[in-house]
Order: structure tokens, then sequence, then C-alpha cells
């Protein structure tokens, strides 16, 4: 866990956080056909969505051939549009991967607060996912930061093992919002109150979305991010989105250069974390 830093700032930047070899990293919707062009340094855990019909273990399968992990999210569990959810469907989606070496976990629920899911079906989400396997640990993904803890954006107990907490803070409109150092430590403080141990990763952007006001970041924005991440949230893992997504203007998979600063962050030392600005 980190529990140090030592902030150096160097008279010309592009910032290169440095971290502890125990950090995780992942890559989002990493297609199986993509999995062999990641490169290296490889994120230890690609998250990838399942929906009906289609076949996990071919994915986890091919996962394992690079020693990579899958945090798996299958679709038809959680109805957005409506706010619903349908926790019938777990057992038999879990029991197609649980005991598959490959299997990192699974994640429950996305952005719950935009979407209408209240704490009780959270619950009822994490309940259903260790009643059918105990031994992988149940993700849930929150953004809405400045609400965080919230009745608007509620956490609390029974709800995940990990928390994952997005945040796309480049803009066209605003540049990079900076509000890191006011909402993380709050986050971080009613993570600790409330389901003290609890691991927090960040999801960070990688993506640009004309339409939602998200401009594609720099390496140096990608970087502070991270650094963010690190100094402000104590982060246990990060993510990096989106390595595909068709819908948006711009992905990892489509910028090269911005995957291999990504690649580039992914860097395990000995010593202090040293964040470089």
């Amino acid at each position: 866990m980190l529990l140090a830093a030592t902030l150096v700032v160097p008279a010309t930047a592009v910032a290169v956080p440095r971290v502890l070899p125990n950090v995780g990293y992942a890559g989002w919707e990493v297609s199986q056909a993509d999995i062999a062009k990641i490169g290296t340094p490889r994120p230890s855990i690609l998250v990838k969505a399942f929906s009906p019909g289609m076949n996990p273990v071919n994915y986890l399968n091919e996962a394992a051939k690079y020693r990579q992990r899958v945090l798996v999210y299958f679709t038809d569990t959680v109805n957005y549009s409506a706010g619903t959810i349908k926790t019938s469907v777990i057992p038999g989606w879990v029991a197609t991967v649980k005991n598959h070496p490959a299997l990192y976990g699974y994640l429950s629920v996305k952005e719950p607060s935009w979407n209408g899911i209240s704490l009780a079906e959270m619950r009822s989400l994490y309940s259903a996912y260790r009643a059918a396997d105990s031994n992988h640990p149940v993700i849930a993904l929150l953004g809405d930061t400045p609400n965080f803890g919230t009745s608007q954006n509620p956490w609390g107990t029974g709800v995940a093992n990990i928390l994952w907490v997005d945040w796309y803070p480049v803009t066209y409109s605003r540049g990079y919002i900076g509000t890191a150092s006011v909402n993380f430590p709050k986050i971080k403080s009613h993570v600790a109150a409330t389901t003290p141990g609890t691991p927090i990763w960040l999801m960070v952007q990688g993506h640009g979305n004309r339409a939602g006001d998200k401009r594609t970041p720099t390496a140096a924005e990608l970087a502070r991010q991270v650094n963010d991440g690190f100094r402000y949230l104590g982060a246990a893992g990060i993510a990096f989105y989106t390595w595909r997504n068709p819908l948006y203007d711009s992905d990892f998979v489509r910028n090269p250069k911005l995957w291999e600063a990504a690649r580039s962050l992914m860097v395990g030392t000995t010593g202090s974390v040293i964040l470089r600005r």
C-alpha cells in the first residue's frame, strides 16, 4: 500500500510517475483479438463486458496465454435505462468462469448514481456474486466524485470488496479540471470511515468525445491524472479507460502514442514513490 510520497519538481516536466511494484494496472475493453497487441509493459488486469450469447471462457483462455487476469462484467445484470438489476442471471454466468485461473473478479455496477441504481440494489448484486463465488472479489465502479458518499452517490458496507472511482477531467470547455485535491481526500476519508481497508483504484481518461465535452488527454495530462490518483486518493491501482470504444471520437487503440505513454507509467521501482509534475 502506498503510504508516503516524495514530490520532485523538475525544471522541465513531462510527468512520469514511478510507483511501487505492488500497484495494479488495468485496461478497459481490450478486445480478444487485441490482447496480443497490447505491448509491454502489460496491464495486469483486463476489463471486459459480456452480453448474452458471448462466451467469456474464450476470452479468459486468450488472456491466460499472456498471464493476464480478467475482471468480467455481465451486461444483463443491470438495466441502466430502467435503473433496475437482475440478479437471477448471476449464478449462471459465474458458473462458467469461477474456476478459470485467469479470472480476477466481477464488476457489479458502473456509475450507479447516474442511472438510479440504489444502495440496496448494489448490495443485492454483491450478495448474489458472493453467494455464487466467494473466492473472487467484487468491484463497484462509482463516478460523480463531488457527491461521493452522499445520498446522491452512496457508498457503504456490503457493496464491494474493491472500489473503483472514475474521473474524466480533460475537457474542451474547461481544460484539465483540477478538483482531485478537493474530492479525492474526501472519498479516501469516507471509505476509511465506512469500509476500512477497502482498496481504491482510479480509472483515468484516455479517450475523447466532443459530444460529452471530453478532449483526448496529452501524455502529460494522462500522467497528471495518475499522479493525482496516487497523491490524493492513495490509489492501489490505475485503470486506463478506454482501449476501444467506437462510440467515442478517440481511444487508446486509435491513439498508439497515448497508449505508449500509458505503458510508460506502468513502471515499478523500489523505495519511495516519486511524483513528477
